[in-house]
């Protein structure tokens, strides 16, 4: 592989974004809707499925929360396929509506994509922190994934703090996190329906807002301060779609956010 490749030099002076959705703008965002309740049913039925081995059974909402992220990979994985299949119908090409091609980028280009949205995305951490003067200790669980005393820090964050005891547990949820999630998500909301609805009057950068305002609804779960770092990150990894035009840049850069959660939750645990 070269360390810079040809799409990467290309991407300084254009974007390569050039993802198109011949289906019916009413059956993209229909779709949408189906593989979202579809996704979640999975995850239901993970859950339920996985809880009864777990400390607590289907009577904890902890073990519930578990359970769901242990499955979240094998869901993942049926979920996108669904994804795909629904995009091929109704006079869709799905490799072009999901831009599923692989960017010419080379590893030194993989290397400075994902190196540089951790950091920008750590900035922007930063920077909320001290521009709104927010307390981080305020969303950060207890040991045992307890919720701090202001509030809950996040159902799954807590999870992943109290999975960090059970060290076979938390290293067979690292996958579903890491590579799971941002699969299904980066296919629902920056897949066929991103294509659909940038050929609207919302164009590109409306469509990069509407649907990362949308992901981040998804995670009403979460603190306020979760939620708006969602929503920006949301902006940037449609930025990202759009410069190198492929959906395989916000799945890595996805998942390379989330490995980075796991493990700093690693560390965190350990260190308290």
């Amino acid at each position: 592989m070269t360390m810079i490749g040809e799409d990467l030099r290309r991407a300084r002076h254009e974007w390569l974004y050039a993802g198109r959705n011949s289906q019916p703008l009413w059956f993209a965002i229909l779709a949408f809707f189906l593989l979202f309740l579809f996704n979640a049913l999975l995850q239901g039925v993970a859950a339920f499925s996985i809880a009864p081995f777990m400390e607590g059974g289907l009577t904890d909402p902890r073990a519930l929360i578990k359970g769901t992220i242990l499955g979240m990979l094998p869901v993942a994985v049926v979920a996108a396929f669904v994804c795909y299949l629904l995009a091929s119908v109704k006079g869709g090409n799905a490799r072009l509506s999901t831009a599923l091609h692989v960017p010419r980028l080379g590893l030194g280009g993989w290397l400075i994509i994902t190196v540089g949205f951790l950091m920008a995305m750590y900035a922007v951490i930063m920077a909320l922190v001290v521009g709104f003067d927010i307390d981080l200790a305020q969303y950060t669980p207890g040991a045992n994934g307890e919720s701090p005393e202001t509030g809950s820090a996040g159902l799954v964050k807590e999870a992943m703090y109290d999975l960090v005891n059970e060290p076979l547990l938390f290293w067979l949820a690292i996958p579903s996190v890491a590579i799971g999630a941002p699969l299904v998500e980066e296919f629902m909301f920056r897949g066929p329906v991103f294509a659909s609805l940038a050929q609207t009057r919302l164009g590109r950068w409306g469509t990069v807002a509407l649907t990362s305002a949308a992901w981040s609804a998804m995670h009403m779960t979460e603190p306020l301060f979760s939620i708006a770092l969602i929503f920006i990150m949301g902006l940037v990894l449609g930025a990202l779609l759009l410069r190198f035009g492929s959906l395989w840049v916000t799945m890595v850069c996805h998942g390379a956010w989330n490995l980075m959660f796991s493990l700093l939750t690693l560390g965190m645990v350990g260190q308290s």
